[in-house]
């Protein structure tokens, strides 16, 4: 039986804090492969800096060549809001029957989950694995994972890093450089995305 997982995201940029978060917990999980979705448009945050082709174009950069991953523009072809649920059953149809999907979401999505839409049937459809971040306790990640039930917590040594910052330095002239991968950064500087 093969073990899938998905690892979705705005990915506004995509960072090296995603990539390790994907790799490690492949690992963790023994996937067979991975499947990277940027969202079309993520119903929880606000409008992307980034249009969804670069942000696609970035992830394919950022995960070229690592082993065991895809990158996928599903959710661009379901179009509309990019609700987990609908991924995950669009998936279903397109790969046998017996695969295992297991959802990856960093430590700050798992105490939002409740607010996806129809969350339980998320739950009862995929294992959920939510990777500890910094900042964030595990022991209060596993306890929240344990009342919600069928949630993994992976506690994985990956860097703290979000997009926010790195918009941030962009926008204000910093680098960047040492947070995202150099083929990204240098497609963000080609395009000129968050660059003042």
């Amino acid at each position: 039986m093969s073990k899938v997982g998905i690892f979705g995201g705005s990915f506004d940029p995509v960072h090296i804090g995603h990539t390790e978060l994907a790799v490690q917990a492949a690992k963790e999980l023994k996937l067979s492969e991975t499947i990277v979705i940027p969202a079309f448009h993520s119903p929880l945050k606000p409008k992307c800096s980034a249009t969804f082709a670069q942000r696609f174009e970035m992830v394919r950069l950022a995960f070229e060549g690592i082993p065991g991953f895809a990158v996928s523009d599903i959710e661009k072809k379901l179009g509309g809001k990019s609700f987990t649920i609908n991924t995950i059953r669009a998936l279903k149809e397109i790969y046998p029957k017996k695969t295992e999907f297991y959802l990856i979401i960093g430590g700050d999505q798992l105490f939002t989950i409740e607010k996806w839409f129809r969350y339980e049937a998320i739950l009862k459809e995929v294992h959920v694995a939510a990777v500890t971040r910094e900042g964030i306790s595990y022991t209060d990640m596993v306890e929240y994972a344990n009342e919600i039930g069928r949630i993994k917590v992976l506690d994985l040594p990956v860097p703290d890093i979000s997009s926010t910052q790195i918009r941030s330095e962009l926008s204000h002239g910093g680098s960047a450089e040492g947070l995202l991968c150099p083929a990204v950064l240098g497609y963000i500087r080609k395009e000129g995305i968050y660059i003042a």
